[in-house]
């Protein structure tokens, strides 16, 4: 009896302790904001820019999450995320943040959300062993001085960090800044071409088409100017333009294609827009070549065989996929892969030597090549390893110096008015990105996730409005598997994945059940030894 008392009072006093102990570290944990993630490019942690972001509040932001109570899966869980990530939001703000969690059906408050630009939706829910369709509320406003911020539906996590710390930086800043897209040379239209990226540019940006007229130069408002496949050639004043946006320390996005590619008639020949002289002055050089990798796209082709018709998909290498990235470089160091219809090659070898600093940011792969005139670009022709003789070839670069105007070497052209500026001989310390393709970032191009996000961190670089690529860029990770493995490989590579988690976790279960049964024999041969050594 008395050992049993004893017994007692040692699990009692562990218990005290264990719950002291939980007590102080809840305590701590109020005091001192901080948890571990393991993941690799820290996903569930918020990133460096949204910790400064609140820490740099002037006044009380009012966060309100419309979230209905008690969701069916797997909305439940993006809840609990949201309100965790949240928390974490308002540690950081330290105290210039307010934090409302709302039910708008039980809390009466349906007409408030609705007001705010969040609105009821229905989904599919599981209740008393029958399906029906519940109406629900999954909407979270951003509320400061007489501004708001609405992110009217969230049905999924990804990209969380990046849509809220976006709010927030909006809804506290005074201006937006402005970029440019030029226009008027068979560029693709904003509306209905490049919609996608024009969407999620003007979260952040102020976004207008840039036409240039005779006698009018670009406006210096331009945070940045991105000049996207152009087809047509530019006249000699629309060169001087672009040229003196430079010299006053404009930054530039070339989007520019080598070739001219008719998928329609599978055709392709070279492409002259003059911007190659320009280009040249300030180092760069798109090369009249299309690049074709073994890591491609696949796409669909048609087929006849006699009257029946049917698709066949097909490896394009036309179509490169490129995941060799500067992992130094803000633009590029997070994304997963990017892909490229049609893409010519650079030579930034004259910048080098004109001590511009050049970065190749995206190469291809090490079974790569170029293909120039005459192109035959048929999807069902025949590769052998021979096409892909090179590795590492440039697709992309950023360009950072001080450039020396074209019109240094050349006569200015006449715009036929008077009083226009100066020429500017040279521009002070400023940054391009040149990439040889002016497709990816179009809305038929768009459903691979990191070809926006690279249209998108490349224009934050050029506004030099970085924070938001170390967010953005970490949401957009894919990692498929090498296209030039083996298929014993593959087949490696999936059964590990779906055996050796289990079979881990089963050995840790064996190891620690065996450690629990010696440790218990060994108190047993404690216990049996003690009551003998009592025994007269």
């Amino acid at each position: 009896m008395r050992k049993k008392l004893q017994l007692g009072a040692g699990s009692l006093s562990t218990v005290l302790l264990a719950a002291g102990v939980l007590v102080v570290l809840n305590l701590l944990g109020m005091a001192f904001f901080h948890h571990w993630d393991l993941t690799e490019g820290k996903i569930y942690s918020l990133s460096d820019f949204s910790k400064k972001v609140m820490r740099d509040l002037n006044d009380v932001i009012l966060v309100k999450l419309y979230f209905t109570a008690d969701l069916p899966a797997p909305y439940n869980a993006n809840a609990r995320y949201i309100k965790d990530q949240l928390s974490e939001y308002k540690a950081y703000a330290r105290g210039k943040m307010k934090f409302e969690i709302i039910d708008p059906i039980k809390d009466q408050k349906e007409n408030e959300a609705q007001g705010l630009g969040i609105p009821a939706v229905q989904i599919n829910a599981v209740e008393k062993d029958k399906i029906e369709v519940k109406k629900v509320y999954m909407g979270l406003a951003v509320l400061f001085e007489d501004k708001r911020e609405v992110l009217p539906l969230i049905q999924s996590t990804a990209n969380l960090e990046y849509d809220v710390t976006l709010a927030i930086k909006k809804i506290t800043s005074d201006t937006m800044l402005t970029v440019g897209f030029l226009s008027g040379r068979g560029e693709p239209g904003l509306t209905d071409e490049l919609s996608v990226a024009k969407r999620e540019l003007e979260r952040q940006y102020s976004v207008r088409a840039v036409t240039i007229t005779p006698g009018s130069l670009i406006d210096p408002d331009v945070r940045a100017l991105l000049v996207v496949g152009p087809t047509d050639s530019l006249s000699a004043f629309e060169l001087y333009a672009l040229d003196q946006f430079v010299m006053r320390g404009g930054r530039v996005g070339w989007f520019v294609d080598g070739v001219r590619v008719d998928p329609a008639t599978q055709m392709a020949q070279n492409l002259s827009t003059n911007l190659d002289v320009l280009l040249a002055a300030y180092g760069i050089k798109v090369n009249k070549d299309l690049v074709v990798d073994t890591r491609s796209s696949r796409i669909g082709v048609m087929q006849r065989q006699e009257n029946l018709s049917y698709q066949t998909i097909v490896e394009y290498p036309f179509f490169p996929e490129a995941v060799t990235f500067d992992k130094g470089n803000l633009i590029t160091k997070d994304l997963g892969t990017i892909s490229f219809p049609y893409v010519s090659s650079l030579d930034t070898a004259a910048a080098q030597q004109q001590g511009i600093v050049c970065k190749t940011i995206v190469r291809s792969s090490e079974h790569s090549g170029r293909k120039t005139e005459p192109y035959m670009i048929q999807p069902l022709q025949r590769f052998t390893l021979d096409d892909f003789p090179e590795r590492d070839i440039p697709l992309a670069a950023t360009v950072v110096g001080t450039f020396s105007s074209y019109y240094n070497a050349h006569p200015v052209p006449d715009s036929g008015v008077a009083g226009l500026p100066p020429v500017i001989s040279r521009s002070p310390l400023t940054r391009m990105v040149v990439v040889g393709d002016g497709d990816f970032m179009r809305d038929r191009s768009s459903r691979n996730p990191g070809n926006i996000a690279f249209f998108l961190n490349i224009v934050d670089w050029l506004a030099q409005d970085e924070g938001l690529i170390t967010i953005r860029s970490r949401e957009a990770t894919s990692r498929p598997l090498d296209p030039n493995l083996s298929d014993g490989a593959r087949w490696r590579y999936k059964y590990a994945n779906m055996l050796v988690p289990p079979l881990v976790i089963v050995a840790f279960g064996v190891v620690r059940w065996r450690v629990r049964r010696a440790k218990r024999q060994v108190l047993i041969d404690l216990w049996r030894g003690t009551r003998n050594a009592r025994k007269p």
